[in-house]
C-alpha cells in the first residue's frame, strides 16, 4: 500500500498505482475513471481533487514511470573504467524495466502517441538520459548537432531493443547491454566522422568499445 511521509494512506499514489495498472492493460479511451478508482480502493471524487480529471492522471502516472527510471539512473554505476561503469548502468536500466514491464510498455506507447505534453516528458527524460552518458564521457550542454543527433537515434535504439527483449525474453540482460554499448561507439564514431569537434576522444570509446576491425584483428591474432 502506498504510504505517505507521515505514515497515511497516500491515496494519490493508490490512484497512480491503480491507473498506471489498467493503462498498461488497455488503451487509454477504454480505461474509466470510475474502474481505477475501484481498483486503488478510494473515493471517485479523489481523482478530481488531485488531478482534475483523467488525462491530469494519465499525465501523473507518465511522470511517475519516468521518475522511478531516472531514480534509477541517477545512482553511481558501479565499476573501475568507463566501460564497466556503462555496463553496469545499462544491465541496471534494464533489470528495473524488466521489473515494472506495463508501466515501460505504457511509456513506450505514449511516446507514439499524438498527446504533445506526454511526448514532450518522455523526450525530456530520454535526453536527460543521454546527457547522463555524455557527462560521464566529459560533455555538457550545449551539444554539438552532430553528436546530438547520434545520441537521439541511440536512445531510440536502445528503447526499442528493450521493447523487444520484454516481448520475447531471449537475451540475456548483458547481451542486452552489450548491444547497446556496441551500438553508443558506433554512433559516437560516426558523429565524429561528421563533426571531430564534438568534444569526444576517440581512444576513450575505444576502451568502452573496440571498432570492428580491432575485434577482427584481435579475433585473427588468437
Amino acid at each position: 500500500m502506498s504510504m505517505s511521509t507521515d505514515g497515511r494512506t497516500d491515496r494519490r499514489g493508490l490512484l497512480i498505482d491503480a491507473a498506471a495498472q489498467l493503462f498498461a492493460e488497455r488503451p487509454y479511451d477504454e480505461v474509466t475513471t470510475t474502474e481505477i478508482a475501484r481498483r486503488a480502493g478510494v473515493a471517485y471524487g479523489l481523482i478530481a481533487h488531485h488531478f482534475a480529471n483523467k488525462r491530469g492522471l494519465y499525465l501523473a502516472t507518465v511522470r511517475a514511470a519516468a521518475d522511478r527510471l531516472r531514480a534509477v539512473h541517477e545512482a553511481p554505476p558501479a565499476g573501475d573504467t568507463p566501460a564497466a561503469r556503462l555496463r553496469d548502468a545499462l544491465t541496471r536500466h534494464i533489470a528495473h524495466i524488466e521489473a515494472n514491464a506495463g508501466g515501460y510498455l505504457t511509456l513506450t506507447h505514449s511516446a507514439q502517441g499524438t498527446d504533445v505534453e506526454v511526448r514532450g516528458i518522455i523526450e525530456e527524460y530520454r535526453w536527460q538520459g543521454a546527457l547522463r552518458v555524455l557527462a560521464a564521457v566529459g560533455v555538457t550542454e550545449p551539444v554539438r548537432p552532430a553528436l546530438r543527433t547520434a545520441m537521439r537515434g541511440w536512445v531510440a535504439y536502445l528503447n526499442e531493443i528493450i521493447v523487444d527483449h520484454l516481448r520475447h525474453r531471449e537475451l540475456s540482460r548483458d547481451d542486452l547491454a552489450g548491444l547497446a554499448i556496441a551500438s553508443l561507439a558506433a554512433s559516437v564514431r560516426a558523429a565524429h566522422a561528421v563533426d571531430p569537434a564534438i568534444g569526444i576522444d576517440l581512444e576513450l570509446v575505444d576502451r568502452i568499445h573496440p571498432p570492428v576491425s580491432a575485434i577482427g584483428t584481435a579475433r585473427q591474432d588468437g
